[in-house]
């Protein structure tokens, strides 16, 4: 770790010797619980002893694939008090500490696991404390601000794969919430798809003429705060509009799965959709 990563500079006595001083010992010993609780040294080195300490009683949380897929499981660290520092930060109005702690967990836990289990387990807790009265409108604002920064320019960052499939994201005029149609197309891209992000609160009418001038895979529609009644009239709408070779995906807390003419799916099925399309394309060509 001292040659390769220079998590420490030792002094040297005059033959040359190695010295180390308690507080080299001390950040050594941190970066070893860190990685014993599973975290990368290349993600560590960075970092300041404050925060070592914290991910050194990190929990591991294992993310269970569905039952059918042969794809094997894998591990997401997550520390359940970065979601606290956050929204301690934000209780202060202290937007440079609120960016500081979201974009640390994004580099220790990835993209994926940043937007499918970090934004979850944040957003959650927000709205509970919302509801509860805990936290006043500035804060509720200023962390989502923060994270629809961050989602924003990290899903810039990404490009499509070859024989990627095209899926286009949008919410209808009734949804005011942007969050999880951000995380839903980071997800997408991060699996392979060629996203075609239209944005939120847009009427029926011009979504299907958008998807019919791009003739994507799928459309995916997310529905946080949608009443049913809505949801159906949206989906009639587009369905009179689309052919039916064109997906239209539903997801998000209100997603009804009743409505005739398309599907609900959650984000690890949509990525898994898209690993098998990108496959089953990539063997055909």
């Amino acid at each position: 770790w001292e040659r390769r990563y220079n998590v420490v500079t030792p002094l040297r006595s005059d033959g040359g010797t190695r010295r180390y001083t308690e507080s080299h010992l001390k950040r050594l010993q941190l970066l070893g619980a860190a990685v014993d609780a599973g975290h990368r040294i290349s993600d560590l080195v960075e970092l300041d002893q404050a925060i070592l300490a914290q991910l050194g009683g990190t929990v591991r949380t294992k993310a269970v694939p569905k039952a059918s897929s042969s794809r094997k499981s894998n591990f997401v660290t997550l520390d359940p008090r970065s979601v606290t520092e956050a929204i301690g930060y934000a209780k202060e109005l202290d937007a440079t500490n609120v960016e500081r702690c979201l974009g640390i967990q994004y580099r220790l836990l990835g993209p994926s696991a940043f937007r499918t289990h970090f934004c979850r387990v944040l957003l959650t807790r927000v709205g509970t404390l919302w509801e509860e009265g805990k936290i006043s409108m500035a804060t509720e604002h200023l962390l989502s601000a923060a994270l629809k920064s961050l989602l924003l320019r990290t899903f810039d960052a990404s490009s499509a794969v070859a024989n990627a499939p095209k899926v286009v994201f949008t919410t209808p005029d009734d949804e005011q919430h942007e969050l999880g149609l951000l995380i839903a197309a980071g997800v997408a891209a991060d699996a392979g798809a060629e996203v075609i992000n239209l944005g939120p609160q847009l009427p029926a009418d011009i979504v299907g003429q958008a998807v019919l001038k791009q003739q994507p895979f799928a459309l995916a529609l997310s529905m946080v705060n949608v009443s049913a009644g809505t949801q159906r009239a949206y989906v009639r709408r587009l369905r009179n509009i689309l052919p039916d070779q064109i997906q239209i995906w539903l997801g998000g807390a209100d997603a009804r799965n009743d409505i005739a003419g398309c599907e609900v799916i959650g984000l690890e099925e949509m990525a898994e959709r898209i690993r098998d399309v990108v496959s089953m394309r990539t063997t055909a060509s």
